[in-house]
Formats: structure tokens, C-alpha cells, sequence
């Protein structure tokens, strides 16, 4: 009988671990392989820029919702190329590249806004590639 107790503990002890580990951590859900920005301008039109993320290993079940960048926050657009998932965010600043403008650093910083079985998360983008403005005629 009492060989029986410990047995029924271990395997509960087992079971608790395992939903446990479901989500330990949010950086289990993806992993960026890559994150940079670039500036663009299209004739004197239009100018912005692109903040580019991409990720591979990610768990289907995030929503990715919005991208913080310079104190902007806009919503992503979302491809997959293979193994490998873009997230990209398009910041149309008007008559100014970006890199131009003057911006006041904020707690929260540059992050990417998710979605995760059904509460809300965000992961602080670090180390940010600065690339060539691209122009467009």
C-alpha cells in the first residue's frame, strides 16, 4: 500500500512538472534569427521605414499584433518563406527618413507585440541592424 502512495505521487508529481513546462518562458515560443530596419523613399513622395524580424521556430499559437520601434507602434504583416517567418512593420514618416528624426527613449523600448493563448505579451528587440536607405524611383 504504501509503495502504491508513492507511486501515485511521483506520477502526479510527473504530470504537474509536465503542464509545468508548457510555457515557461515567452522566449520559448520563437526564436529571431534576425532583426534589422532600413529606410526608404520613393521619388520625394513618400518615405519610411521597414523594421524586418525573422523568426524560426514558432509556435502556431501566437498572434503577432503590433511592433514598437523609436516610440511608434504600427501592426506587422506576416509571411512565411520556408522555415523561416517574416514579421515586418512599415512606418511611413512622410517628408523625413527616420533616421533623421529625434526620438526620446521610453521604458519599454523597441519590442514586438503578441498575442499567446489569449493574454497579451512583449519581447524587447534588441541589437537592431541599421541597413543602406533603399531609394525608389
Amino acid at each position: 500500500m504504501k509503495l502504491m502512495r508513492i507511486i501515485t505521487i511521483i506520477f502526479m508529481l510527473s504530470i504537474l512538472n509536465g503542464c509545468a513546462t508548457l510555457f515557461t518562458s515567452e522566449h520559448e515560443l520563437f526564436r529571431i534569427t534576425d532583426v534589422y530596419y532600413r529606410s526608404w523613399a520613393i521619388k520625394d513622395l513618400e518615405k519610411g521605414t521597414d523594421v524586418i524580424l525573422e523568426l524560426m521556430k514558432l509556435d502556431d499559437s501566437i498572434e503577432f499584433t503590433s511592433l514598437i520601434f523609436r516610440d511608434i507602434e504600427v501592426d506587422v504583416n506576416i509571411t512565411t518563406d520556408g522555415r523561416k517567418t517574416i514579421v515586418k512593420g512599415t512606418i511611413n514618416t512622410g517628408p523625413s527618413l527616420i533616421e533623421n528624426y529625434e526620438y526620446e527613449a521610453t521604458e519599454s523600448g523597441d519590442m514586438i507585440k503578441y498575442k499567446y493563448r489569449g493574454a497579451e505579451f512583449s519581447y524587447p528587440l534588441k541589437n537592431i541592424r541599421r541597413e543602406k536607405t533603399k531609394f525608389i524611383d
